[in-house]
């Protein structure tokens, strides 16, 4: 059985998780190809933006559902989302994780980050059948409501 990112075993806590969003912020602002973008969405809101994250990681960390919509918000303020920056962040997520916590930590921390990778470019790029013709706000959408619900978190 797979342990839950949220075991106190993993040394994953508030003050390691805030040293994550930190260095991840960070790295945002110097990646190449969303540091220009993310200024335009973010402007001068950076502490702003870490709270939010803050509060969406804790959310899905514990499955409590309350995450505040992240992927929504983030597609409302950002259209032109790409699978390539939601792919860019993901990398540096897992980087950031990798430099912060022990290996066994961030490997767990990193399968999230995958499932929630996963479902926003399943919305960005579907493969087949009725999601093709699905608007993609709908998509983003359901794939807002499978993070609410836990559905494809590992």
């Amino acid at each position: 059985m797979t342990r839950l990112v949220f075991d106190r075993a993993l040394c994953l806590d508030e003050d390691s998780l805030r040293d994550i969003i930190l260095a991840f912020s960070e790295g945002l602002r110097a990646h190449s190809r969303l540091r220009n973008l993310l200024n335009r969405v973010v402007g001068n809101r950076w502490c702003d933006f870490e709270v939010g994250l803050e509060h969406f990681l804790t959310a899905l960390i514990a499955r409590t559902g309350d995450h505040g919509g992240g992927l929504v918000a983030l597609y409302e303020a950002f259209p032109a989302l790409a699978p390539e920056h939601v792919t860019d962040a993901r990398d540096l997520f897992m980087e950031t994780a990798l430099t912060i916590l022990p290996l066994h930590a961030a490997a767990s921390l990193s399968e999230l980050a995958d499932s929630v990778c996963d479902l926003a470019l399943r919305a960005l790029c579907p493969e087949t059948g009725t999601a093709i013709t699905t608007p993609l706000a709908c998509r983003i959408r359901e794939a807002e409501e499978a993070l609410r619900i836990g559905a494809n978190l590992r």
